[in-house]
């Protein structure tokens, strides 16, 4: 099952790079002119149907280039089907388009070829792009990451499907191809992603806390808005498509409305997010306990990121200007980011990864892309001025060349990059690591069993920072705290509680909270001696709530292996009940041994003398 799960999330993984590749092909161009272009100017709807405006083109834009000015009429009816799609959305930068303007009595056609993202004020038309981009990359890193390491939790998996389809994103209308079906198709994909990922949050908030019959109103509700925003793409591809209906007022966003109705459709969507919202919301507060708190981080950030990421998107409806509405989508590329860095940290607090873990390779992975992808912008931007004449194959042979070095280079860059960050981020992990191990193996030199104990503690107090730690010693049929800090309840756990025949059984760490147990913390780990399970270290929550790394976790477990074989040792030398009843059952079995031996002697000696 989980193998299943794995690959099918890792091929997701791989499909969704792939998709980011061809987005930053389309955009940037591999080897030749980018394909993806620019009007330059914004689109308004009127009162009338089909018919829009062009809207304050820019004087150094591709609309204002090709003839169109301010106010000039292009009705949709009068169009291609590629020219409506291209003039609603985005434009091929490598072909020219041909549109019918209308300007007054007169009725003239313009051919358009879009402006690339370099030319003009790239600044305006790449960020909020490329935030985009890296914001899916996050989101592909984190599904990774849990199908490598999280897979047995439900939730993780369906929060891991989530975050894959948020790649749907950047299928439309970040990517323009020179095919008008595949176009129109990749809208239907993207709204499809979207439907997908808003069902898949209501599902999973409706698996906590108690259900209500006005909480299943609320799903039901959020269902309802989430398929109409389905409805109202795939009315918008028809109405491209064949012209059957109208369709500007289901477009969201591209087109600036000038009235209500489309207006009003241009909210639903959001609508749809507030309603996922309060599905959360209402899981949240049905919960009690600690897990209200885990419910929250897992809940509601993604549907709160994904609601910020469209109302700023929203924003770009309330002006013409081009600068304000590229303004916009640049502020919804960015706010998209930082959906992605909280969304991250959130799954952290949920123990589903480990921050510091995934930041320090978030970090490493992030800065190794930026910089082939820098290293490629600026070969762009020399095949574009310094050798502007440069045909297409030396681009070409340019760009295998870059990228031939780059492969070469890359495990170098990589490695430097870790170590760097691996300095700069985990130093102070690292001295807590080498302090615990360290004491592993100082802890067979000591003499006295207080002394070790309290060692331990005063260890665990400085080199890690969980808000409370205890250890539990066996004792005649349970575990028993016999010393602790922090302010946890740490109460006699039976010698047949579930986690600690687990313990007992796989002799590996494990998270209580998987468990039916009277065990109350973060992690519990095993302190063996010879097989046998003499004690439990159980640690509390972290302070910053995340998870224990794996490296913490590697060094807790030999702490405690050391702290386990030592605490043994002394309780023989000691000799407590256990060892004194060792040496009873050692003494009985010689005297059984040797019970042959006397016999003989015995009779032999009672026996007459022949």
């Amino acid at each position: 099952m989980e193998t299943r799960w794995r690959r099918l999330l890792l091929s997701l993984c791989a499909l969704g790079l792939l998709v980011v590749f061809f987005s930053a092909a389309d955009i940037y161009g591999l080897g030749g002119r980018p394909w993806r272009g620019f009007w330059d100017a914004t689109v308004v709807t009127t009162n009338q149907s089909f018919v829009t405006i062009a809207a304050e083109p820019r004087p150094d834009g591709a609309t204002a280039a090709a003839g169109i000015r301010n106010g000039d009429v292009i009705d949709l009816r009068e169009q291609t089907l590629g020219a409506r799609y291209a003039w609603i959305y985005e434009l091929m930068a490598t072909q020219p388009t041909q549109l019918v303007v209308r300007r007054g009595s007169q009725r003239f056609v313009a051919n358009v070829t879009g402006s690339t993202g370099f030319e003009g004020p790239w600044a305006f038309k790449i960020a909020g792009l490329l935030a985009a981009q890296i914001a899916v990359l996050f989101f592909l890193g984190c599904a990774a990451l849990i199908a490598l390491r999280q897979l047995k939790s439900y939730e993780a998996r369906v929060v891991a499907l989530v975050l894959l389809l948020q790649v749907g994103s950047l299928l439309e209308p970040n990517l323009v191809v020179p095919n008008d079906a595949l176009n129109l198709a990749l809208l239907l994909v993207n709204a499809g992603c979207t439907l997908a990922s808003l069902w898949l949050l209501v599902h999973l908030a409706a698996r906590f806390g108690a259900r209500s019959p006005g909480r299943r109103a609320i799903e039901w509700c959020a269902y309802a808005l989430s398929a109409l925003t389905f409805v109202r793409s795939g009315v918008s591809v028809v109405g491209i498509a064949t012209l059957w209906v109208d369709p500007l007022p289901y477009l969201v966003p591209g087109v600036i409305s000038s009235t209500w109705y489309p207006l009003l459709w241009s909210v639903e969507p959001v609508a749809a997010l507030l309603a996922v919202i309060a599905v959360a919301i209402a899981a949240v507060a049905s919960t009690t306990g600690s897990e209200r708190m885990r419910t929250a981080w897992l809940l509601l950030p993604l549907p709160i990121a994904f609601a910020a990421a469209s109302i700023v998107g929203l924003s770009s409806l309330l002006n013409t200007s081009w600068f304000l509405f590229s303004g916009a989508i640049v502020g919804r590329g960015l706010v998209s980011l930082l959906g992605a860095l909280i969304v991250t940290y959130a799954l952290l607090k949920r123990r589903v990864l480990d921050f510091e873990f995934i930041l320090g390779r978030t970090l490493v992975v992030a800065t190794v892309s930026l910089v082939v992808v820098i290293a490629f912008v600026l070969l762009e931007w020399l095949l574009g001025t310094t050798l502007s004449n440069a045909s297409h194959t030396t681009g070409l042979v340019a760009n295998a060349a870059l990228a031939l070095v780059l492969g070469l280079s890359l495990r170098y860059i990589h490695r430097r990059v870790d170590t760097f960050v691996d300095a700069v981020l985990f130093r102070k992990r690292h001295e807590d690591e080498r302090a615990l191990l360290d004491f592993a193996k100082e802890a067979a030199y000591v003499t006295d069993s207080n002394e070790l104990l309290d060692a331990t503690l005063e260890k665990l107090r400085r080199h890690t920072d969980g808000r409370g730690a205890a250890l539990l010693v066996d004792r005649v049929g349970s575990y028993t705290a016999i010393r602790s800090f922090g302010d946890g309840v740490w109460p006699a756990v039976s010698e047949n509680d579930e986690a600690v025949l687990a313990l007992k059984t796989w002799h590996k760490p494990l998270d209580p909270h998987h468990y039916t147990t009277a065990l109350h913390g973060a992690l519990a780990l095993p302190m063996l001696a010879r097989g046998r399970l003499v004690a439990v270290l159980l640690l509390d929550e972290r302070a910053g709530g995340e998870a224990y790394s794996p490296d913490e976790i590697e060094a807790l477990s030999q702490f405690a292996h050391g702290v386990g074989s030592a605490l043994d040792t002394l309780g023989e030398r000691r000799g407590d009940g256990n060892a004194d009843l060792r040496g009873l059952i050692v003494e009985l079995a010689a005297d059984v041994r040797a019970l042959p031996e006397r016999l003989s002697e015995e009779i032999a000696h009672r026996l007459p003398t022949p």
